[in-house]
């Protein structure tokens, strides 16, 4: 990769391109909204402002990230394959295939959907591919290390992972707001009980990392003492359906 285009400065493409620009990578972007992308730029020195998707790839791109909403997705695409045919072009549309790209005339496609966490650098994000994007999607995923872990997946598991990825965020935070009110309860103050237990959470994050290919249920089973607390309150939150729950959640 030697100059990327990120069509779009958005939640999501305002957080990619900075990581791209981190990562030593030639940037330029380009938004409806100029003012936007000229803010972005004076916070990334060196980083490029052009006035459309268009002129971004007729910079000399070739990675093009389309960040713009779905429904603009294949026009902007049509507008970009005009000047930069030979570049490989990410979407992050949800739902538009790999062979819908190749078929608007993205020879080289990749598909990217990260979660809300890489503006934190801890976000989990899925890149798939078709073949002729292969050495391409590597590159990428290496060049948004920065934002957190990078996965690339067939197509056929993009969707499950993002729905886990994604959506899981929601849930983990709903999972906080639920204890924080238990927490309430018990006697602690909100603001107190909010920051325990995220912090809780990243300890239970953390020994999931520091055993790789362990069943969670294994490190669960270190702090489950016979008779003790964490094993009543385990119980009591399966009998209110807590797993079934996640998993129809994730189902649905």
């Amino acid at each position: 990769m030697k100059k990327i285009a990120v069509i779009g400065i958005g939640h999501m493409g305002a957080p990619i391109a900075r990581a791209l620009h981190s990562a030593g990578i030639a940037v330029v972007v380009a938004n409806r909204t100029r003012a936007k992308a000229e803010g972005l730029a004076a916070e990334c020195p060196g980083m490029d402002v052009a006035p459309d998707a268009a002129a971004a790839c007729a910079a000399g791109a070739d990675t093009v990230v389309l960040a713009v909403k779905p429904y603009l997705i294949l026009d902007v695409l049509k507008q970009c394959v005009a000047v930069a045919p030979d570049a490989a072009y990410v979407s992050l549309a949800p739902g538009i295939t790999l062979d819908t790209l190749a078929a608007h005339g993205a020879a080289s496609a990749m598909r990217l959907m990260p979660n809300v966490a890489i503006a934190e650098g801890q976000g989990m994000s899925f890149i798939c591919h078709n073949e002729a994007a292969a050495e391409a999607a590597g590159s990428l995923a290496s060049a948004l290390g920065a934002t957190g872990r990078v996965a690339i997946v067939e197509e056929r598991l993009f969707e499950p992972a993002m729905q886990v990825a994604s959506c899981g965020i929601a849930y983990a935070l709903r999972y906080v707001r639920a204890a924080a009110e238990g927490a309430v309860a018990l006697g602690l103050r909100p603001d107190d009980a909010t920051a325990y237990i995220a912090q809780t959470l990243r300890g239970a994050a953390a020994m999931l990392d520091a055993a790789p290919g362990v069943n969670p249920e294994a490190i669960i089973d270190t702090v489950t003492t016979p008779g003790g607390t964490t094993i009543r309150g385990l119980l009591a939150m399966e009998r209110a359906g807590f797993s079934a729950a996640v998993a129809a959640g994730l189902l649905s």
